[in-house]
């Protein structure tokens, strides 16, 4: 069964507002022509969709970090190899 739009903002702004539906679904699911089973399973699949867009966007925040620290690594390996390079000219010309 598709869900209306009205229906989908309806449903998905309680389930922000309430962390806990029990007792709420009956009231919910009557008043938006529903059965208790299909707020249910809505509720099921929003949630799921709510965590895999955390956790992507945790991954993100991760995997940036680590870029980024990965780069500050990558230039210190560089400044360290110039510093090298200019004491092996400095032991060629001395």
């Amino acid at each position: 069964i598709g869900f209306t739009e009205e229906q989908l903002e309806r449903l998905e702004a309680e389930f922000e507002r309430q962390q806990y539906m029990v007792g709420t679904e009956r009231y919910l699911a009557a008043s938006l022509s529903l059965t208790e089973g299909l707020v249910q399973n809505r509720r099921i699949k929003w949630r799921k969709q709510t965590l895999e867009q955390q956790h992507a966007r945790l991954a993100s925040i991760y995997n940036n970090n680590h870029s980024a620290s990965d780069s500050d690594d990558d230039s210190g390996d560089e400044r360290e190899r110039e510093r090298e390079r200019e004491r092996e000219r400095e032991n060629s010309i001395g």
